[in-house]
């Protein structure tokens, strides 16, 4: 990616957006739920809620690094990253997680605020091993904190979100299981832009899966986060002669 300051501000704007729905969700969850099972196997809402907190500390830190020119990683290792969650979740109840996840974004926003255009322009590697400049972090924040609203379970859906990140998280689709190197290939029928896509990635050689439904909640099940259940069962959505439910699981994705 090359530094464009249009779309940096075009991003920012999502970020914000992506905060204050992010915390939305996470606000209608009582103290007491958020030990209650997430949509994520094996993690409560407070492993969610922690894990996003952590990479908002750690997208600061690849700011940092941005900033000084002092090599500064977005974790110290992947296991290290799944251990400090573990950690955070023993030793933080329901109410300081939901309180933390406020502060943790006003920090954010201090460390994204301190950003010249030079500092933005910086060169530096992901927590997933990319190299990117820093102008990327405020997407990679805003899909962190979409996609993750989701993994709540509290009922909030891709039908929630804003048409501008529907759009933007299908550019991500293809790319995040081509570098899992995975092969996958579908025909989109979306009813609400009248159009048909293809999503390919890998060398795939078989017919493509048809998929039909609305954009978002095709969305929804290509990221893995299932077919919005008010639709489900809906026989005029999911896989052609069939329901959502009868369409196979997609690769994974974030």
């Amino acid at each position: 990616m090359t530094f464009d300051a249009d779309t940096l501000t075009t991003e920012l704007d999502l970020r914000t957006l992506g905060e204050r729905f992010y915390l939305k969700t996470l606000d209608q969850i009582s103290p007491k739920g958020m030990v209650e099972p997430s949509l994520l196997p094996n993690w409560t809402r407070t492993h969610v809620a922690m894990h996003v907190v952590h990479n908002a500390e750690g997208f600061m830190r690849l700011l940092q690094w941005a900033r000084t020119g002092v090599e500064t990683p977005m974790y110290p290792s992947r296991a290290e990253r799944d251990q400090e969650i573990e950690d955070s979740v023993a030793h933080t109840g329901g109410e300081d997680a939901i309180a933390i996840a406020h502060e943790v974004v006003d920090e954010l926003d201090e460390a994204i605020a301190a950003m010249g255009e030079s500092d933005w322009k910086a060169r530096i590697v992901s927590g997933r091993g990319d190299d990117i400049i820093a102008a990327e972090i405020p997407w990679l924040r805003t899909r962190e904190v979409f996609v993750h609203a989701l993994d709540l379970g509290i009922g909030a859906t891709a039908l929630d979100f804003p048409a501008s990140i529907v759009d933007r998280l299908y550019e991500d689709i293809a790319p995040i299981w081509e570098k899992k190197g995975v092969s996958a290939h579908y025909r989109l029928e979306l009813s609400d832009r009248d159009e048909e896509r293809i999503i390919r990635a890998g060398d795939s050689t078989d017919e493509p899966i048809v998929v039909a439904g609305e954009s978002a909640e095709v969305l929804s099940y290509l990221m893995g986060r299932g077919w919005p259940r008010s639709t489900a069962d809906d026989r005029r959505k999911g896989v052609r002669g069939g329901t959502a439910k009868d369409l196979p699981t997609p690769p994974a994705w974030l």
